[in-house]
């Protein structure tokens, strides 16, 4: 295969998908396509039942579906509700003290969910009305539910890392374990620059009135954090735990999640057989459009690797004379480009075939990586034309937010996640140590 060969499949492959194709039949159709035309392969056709039959026969996919169900039964719980209630009297005196807690309450539902819609919407609908009534300023609100919200991509139980530790065949658990010193770390920037910036401007974030900070005492208050927190906390600490300790594996500790989820609606009060319909209505599709994308996407790097794009790639990136981590630097930003563009799922089933073998051939290690592809996925988030979590917070949000301005309230978020993207490669130990443990 030659550069024009790559150029001619992914320049037809954008053309294709900003025509407004959905991205899985748009991979599969191409995929089929090419390999037809260009590698003259008509064995490609039964590429579809052969990697059908692997996603079938493939324990670690099992996870996705119960995880989706946790988070479903979760997001229609009451749990968020009472965890918003109560961070918001313990923490609503303190300037931004608002957009602290919805950073808070997201790193809980990322660590209970792994859903980033769930937990934008959620707080979008939560957090938003409440920030805009104090006066907050409108990017700060906006721009701490979009970036805290998409950390369920990094912070167990995610399905992004779930598909990664598939398609890599490297360890879930150990990956899982990796995703919280980095997503503990990027949650701890985000309160650090709200902080920071509301004490420079407090106008940016405002305490909320003192008489009504003042409703509760303080044993009051603890009674409040503790009962909102403790069902979450348990459930993250049922199913981490679990993994972490070796009690169980990912699957089996995604069926515990499912229980503890169901347990705590039945807390709530919330637990009915349509509250159960619902979530199963919700993770049927959900998973589908999964399982639809990693087939699709499968059949599309098969065939890009058939035509020998991949040994073209890593001979291109080898062949450069610079030193492996400015090859990194560029592999990490040809994710970031791609996300920009691309659904998450199939920038992580194209780029993980066509970028692991080329980073492990340059002595990084395996987990690590894993978790830096998993950051410049969750940037993507926020990255403009295609920042999903935009398009999230519009649907829940007041009519009067303009589009624009959300657009502009991911670029401070944005350039905290490349700064602690730096901080990871300069100190792997935050995501290596944990990892090392198991």
């Amino acid at each position: 295969m030659d550069i024009s060969i790559i150029l001619i499949v992914f320049s037809v492959f954008l053309l294709v998908l900003l025509l407004g194709h959905p991205l899985s039949f748009t991979l599969g159709g191409l995929a089929i396509i090419f390999g037809v035309t260009l590698w003259g392969n008509m064995g490609v056709l039964n590429m579809f039942i052969r990697t059908l039959s692997n996603l079938a026969t493939s324990i670690a996919y099992v996870a996705i579906p119960l995880f989706i169900f946790m988070g479903a039964i979760l997001e229609r719980s009451g749990a968020a509700d009472d965890l918003f209630e109560s961070m918001y009297i313990v923490l609503g005196k303190l300037k931004g003290g608002l957009a602290i807690t919805t950073v808070v309450i997201c790193t809980l539902l990322a660590a209970s969910t792994g859903i980033i819609g769930a937990s934008i919407t959620v707080m979008g609908m939560l957090a938003m009305p409440t920030m805009l009534k104090h006066k907050y300023n409108l990017r700060l609100a906006a721009g701490s539910v979009m970036s805290s919200g998409c950390l369920g991509t990094l912070i167990p139980p995610s399905i992004i890392l779930i598909i990664y530790g598939a398609q890599a065949q490297i360890s879930i658990a150990k990956l899982f374990a990796g995703g919280i010193g980095a997503g503990l770390l990027l949650a701890f920037m985000y309160i650090a620059y709200i902080a920071i910036r509301c004490a420079i401007n407090p106008n940016y974030g405002p305490a909320i009135p003192q008489q009504e900070a003042d409703k509760y005492n303080a044993s009051q208050k603890l009674m409040m954090t503790i009962k909102s927190i403790a069902p979450t906390l348990g459930l993250i600490l049922a199913v981490l735990g679990s993994i972490l300790f070796g009690l169980a594996t990912p699957t089996e500790a995604a069926a515990i999640g499912a229980l503890g989820a169901a347990i705590i609606a039945l807390f709530h009060r919330k637990l009915s057989w349509n509250m159960i319909k619902e979530s199963c209505f919700v993770t049927m599709k959900t998973t589908a459009m999964i399982m639809w994308i990693i087939l699709c996407a499968s059949m599309f790097t098969a065939v890009f690797l058939g035509l020998g794009g991949g040994r073209l790639i890593s001979e291109l990136m080898l062949g450069l004379d610079m030193n492996r981590w400015a090859i990194l630097s560029i592999i990490l930003f040809i994710i970031l480009i791609m996300g920009m563009f691309i659904d998450s799922y199939g920038v992580l089933l194209i780029g993980v075939p066509i970028f692991t073998p080329l980073v492990y051939s340059l002595g990084f290690d395996p987990i690590w990586f894993g978790i830096m592809f998993a950051v410049m996925i969750q940037a993507s988030y926020i990255s403009p034309p295609f920042a999903y979590a935009v398009f999230y917070l519009k649907g829940v949000s007041p009519p009067d937010v303009p589009t624009m301005e959300l657009y502009k309230a991911t670029f401070p978020f944005l350039l905290i996640q490349l700064i602690a993207l730096v901080i990871l490669a300069l100190f792997p130990q935050i995501i290596t140590w944990l990892p090392s443990l198991i």
